[in-house]
């Protein structure tokens, strides 16, 4: 028979105890060495990182903030800048001044005498009004070009005159020279050789008032000489004034005569 043999308590405790300890203090080693270090590196890591991105974050915003509000800025100064030039040029009537000064600027530029019916009007002045028409607001690359001249068939002056002034005009066909500038005619091609770009102008103008009654308009117009800028420290300002009588139909506007205007030039020098 078998026997059993039965193991004292004290040492079965003693086995047991010894046993217990042993395994909690492998656990604590273990977990003293590894998890716990591994851990709070990783962790510590985590908190950095996520420290840096938040600092990134806000300064990315901040400085995004900034140029959002800067363009808000530019664009309500833009906005503004706008809105005001729109409407001083509605109260200014800006677009038909410029409108009748394009329309005058060849007449302007002759400097008639003033007359009251462009039957009136000097031969010449007609055809030199007529061709600095062509030069200002024609299709010059239409004609012919030699050096700094263009020929101009007789018949578009006398469109460009009817432009000006109205049908019915009686051209009389010759060649225009003066100290400044040199319309040539030729009888045998029936054709002006006129400088498609010339430098001089003898005047320009500003058109400073404007006034209606039916279809006619009554312009106030400045004339400015070309004197250099650099003459004067001011602001260049009209050396006299004329009104002009414009007359609109189905075509446009023609010129039906000038006049002088009452306006007279300030010529305080202000010493």
């Amino acid at each position: 028979m078998d026997k059993k043999r039965k193991i004292p308590k004290e040492i079965s405790k003693k086995k047991y105890v010894l046993g217990e300890n042993r395994t909690i203090g492998d656990m604590r080693s273990m977990l003293d060495k590894n998890p716990d270090e591994e851990m709070t590196d990783v962790s510590d890591d985590k908190s950095a990182d996520e420290k840096a991105g938040r600092r990134f974050n806000r300064r990315f915003y901040f400085i995004v903030g900034i140029i959002v509000i800067i363009l808000s800025m530019i664009g309500l100064v833009s906005v503004v800048s706008f809105t005001a030039g729109k409407i001083s040029d509605v109260v200014n009537n800006t677009g038909q001044k410029n409108e009748f000064s394009h329309i005058v600027y060849p007449l302007v530029i002759c400097d008639p005498a003033p007359f009251d019916d462009v039957s009136k009007l000097n031969g010449d002045t007609v055809v030199t009004a007529a061709c600095w028409q062509i030069i200002l607001g024609g299709d010059t690359d239409r004609y012919t070009k030699d050096f700094d001249y263009i020929t101009v068939p007789a018949a578009d002056i006398e469109q460009a005159a009817a432009e000006l002034f109205g049908e019915g005009l009686t051209i009389e066909h010759t060649s225009i020279i003066n100290s400044d500038i040199q319309f040539y005619y030729s009888a045998e091609k029936d054709s002006y050789r006129i400088p498609y770009d010339p430098k001089y102008f003898s005047y320009s103008p500003t058109v400073e008032e404007i006034s209606k009654s039916g279809s006619t308009y009554t312009v106030e117009v400045g004339y400015i000489s070309p004197t250099p800028t650099w003459f004067s420290a001011n602001e260049t300002k009209p050396e006299k004034y004329m009104i002009y009588t414009l007359e609109k139909n189905s075509d446009g506007y023609i010129i039906s005569s000038v006049k002088l205007s009452e306006k007279h030039v300030n010529t305080d020098s202000g010493l």
